[in-house]
Parts: structure tokens; C-alpha cells; sequence
């Protein structure tokens, strides 16, 4: 049977959410200036911020987190590795896949943002 919903699971899948987030935001919005070296690390960090944090937050979401928070957070840590992979297999943020998966994932974020207050 499933564990009931506690809100130790809820505060732990909420806390793994926000530094997810925190370092995705950071990563995807640093300054890379011009050295084309530099933009691949900083594209790399978001890359790496993504396929983790989507690994992190599958990891710290327990059986006992609320069903409604883990289906929104499973979604969006599989959106997160699924932008990331296409991301590292060149797939640009113009293309309309990729350009979905972003929408897809923010409108999730913002679901479970909602379901964190």
C-alpha cells in the first residue's frame, strides 16, 4: 500500500524544488560574454542544472509526498532531462519540439510552485 501523504515527504519534494529551480535559474541566466569557450561552460552548467536536478527531484520525492505534488514533479524533473538531452544533442531552443518541452516545463514549475506555498 502506498504511505500516506505526510507533510515531511511535501516539505522535502517542496525543498528539493526550490534548489532545483534556484539552480537551474542560476545556471541557464549566467553571463558568458563573448569567448566562445565560455558560452559552451555556461551552456554546459544549464545542461548539467537540468539532467541532475530532474534526477535529484525524482530521488527526493517520497512515497509519502501528496499525489497531485509527485505527478507534477515527476513531470517536470522528465521535462528537465528531456531538455537536457536534446540540448546536448544539439537541439536548439527555436526548434518547436524543444521550444514546447521550455512551455511544458514552466507551466509545470508554476503548477508546483502553486502546490508549494
Amino acid at each position: 500500500a502506498a504511505e500516506a501523504p505526510s507533510a515531511e515527504a511535501k516539505a522535502n519534494a517542496c525543498s528539493a524544488f526550490q534548489v532545483v529551480t534556484n539552480a537551474v535559474a542560476l545556471q541557464t541566466h549566467a553571463n558568458a560574454g563573448t569567448d566562445p569557450a565560455a558560452i559552451q561552460a555556461v551552456a554546459a552548467n544549464a545542461r548539467l542544472a537540468m539532467a541532475g536536478g530532474g534526477t535529484y527531484l525524482l530521488a527526493k520525492t517520497g512515497p509519502g509526498t501528496p499525489p497531485e505534488l509527485a505527478d507534477a514533479i515527476r513531470s517536470f524533473a522528465g521535462s528537465l532531462q528531456d531538455i537536457a538531452i536534446n540540448a546536448l544533442a544539439g537541439v536548439t531552443n527555436d526548434n518547436p519540439a524543444q521550444a514546447a518541452r521550455l512551455r511544458d516545463a514552466e507551466a509545470t514549475n508554476a503548477t508546483i510552485a502553486a502546490l508549494c506555498k
